[in-house]
């Protein structure tokens, strides 16, 4: 009998935390251009679950390709990962051709915190990947290239919860344990 008092009141403890914990919806942040060269500020911080898409079409022709996405990650983010594709059509072709891409991220103090890594070619596309430990602050996302012919680009940034401290979980099993202690002290 006493086990079952423990144990509800455990499970009354659980729905209470649950209640309590915030709820999240995940958000993504779109930035859609039609040119070669943009620099965009998101106003928004982005959270742990959100994400960051870059979709690129431009139709006006061959130049250099400059775009940067400067965004603010809010508290609980731990890590963030990425992946990117652009066509990358034949130099004979007529299709978008974009080449020479590389994305990096950068903190506010211009310091680099990940650059992609080239994963291959798929179907006429390029595809990069990346993944980084990142925290609270302001960070710059940066595209650069070369538009052949037209070009298509599109980047997704998807943030991460933190890993929670050795010390919250330290604190966890101290109040499993002290619930156990109850248990067998009632008995």
């Amino acid at each position: 009998m006493h086990a079952f008092a423990v144990s509800k009141w455990a499970g009354a403890l659980l729905v209470a935390s649950a209640a309590m914990a915030p709820t999240a919806q995940a958000v993504t942040q779109s930035v859609s251009t039609n040119t070669l060269n943009v620099a965009v500020t998101l106003g928004t911080p982005v959270l742990a679950g959100d994400n960051i898409r870059l979709d690129t079409l431009v139709t006006s022709g061959p130049g250099p390709l400059s775009q940067s996405i400067t965004f603010t990650v809010g508290a609980g983010v731990g890590s963030l990962v990425g992946e990117a594709a652009w066509e990358i059509s034949t130099a004979a072709g007529t299709g978008p051709r974009l080449i020479g891409v590389n994305i990096d991220i950068f903190d506010s103090s211009s310091a680099l915190v990940t650059s992609d890594s080239f994963a291959g070619t798929l179907g006429g596309f390029a595809v990069s990947t990346f993944a980084s430990a990142i925290g609270p602050g302001t960070y710059k996302m940066v595209a650069t290239g070369t538009g052949v012919r037209d070009s298509s680009l599109d980047v997704t940034l998807s943030f991460i919860t933190a890993v929670p401290e050795a010390r919250t979980f330290s604190m966890m099993l101290a109040g499993l344990g002290l619930f156990g202690l109850l248990g067998v002290r009632r008995r």
